[in-house]
């Protein structure tokens, strides 16, 4: 069992390459973060079986200097977030209006996104992956 175990991490190091499940929430009240939610889930599956596909107009490279992949999730959560909000991001503003003061809510999200990081010293490439067009 330990054989196997140690196995699959030599293969997922030599490979470079691990696919999440990215997602994140943020909730704002009168200019006050209320709550924020910010998550890598590990792929429970991997894409190659899911029949996806690397986007290649929705990558970013970053640089960083972390010792682990999961290192640099947890701490380079600005840029892994500034190159999502490029690809595109849920907001919803409810605001109401009485007695002349108002009540701001916003809510900022990206759903729930299926990517590939490929991680090496010093740079990291984050791939959105997208289900594969076949031909008819």
């Amino acid at each position: 069992m330990h054989k196997i175990f140690f196995g699959i991490m030599i293969c997922s190091i030599v490979a470079g390459a691990a696919e999440y499940i990215f997602s994140y929430r943020v909730a704002i009240k009168n200019g006050i973060i209320l709550n924020e939610k910010y998550y890598f889930s590990p792929a429970m599956l991997n894409a190659n079986l899911l029949d996806k596909i690397k986007n290649p107009y929705k990558k970013c490279e970053i640089v960083h200097n972390s010792k682990s992949e999961r290192e640099f999730l947890d701490f380079a959560k600005e840029e892994i977030l500034e190159c999502f909000f490029k690809w595109g991001v849920k907001l919803e503003d409810r605001s109401k209006a009485s007695n002349y003061q108002g009540e701001f809510v916003s809510l900022l999200s990206i759903p729930a996104t299926r990517i590939k990081v490929e991680y090496e010293r010093g740079i990291a490439t984050i791939y959105h992956l997208v289900a594969n067009k076949k031909e008819k």
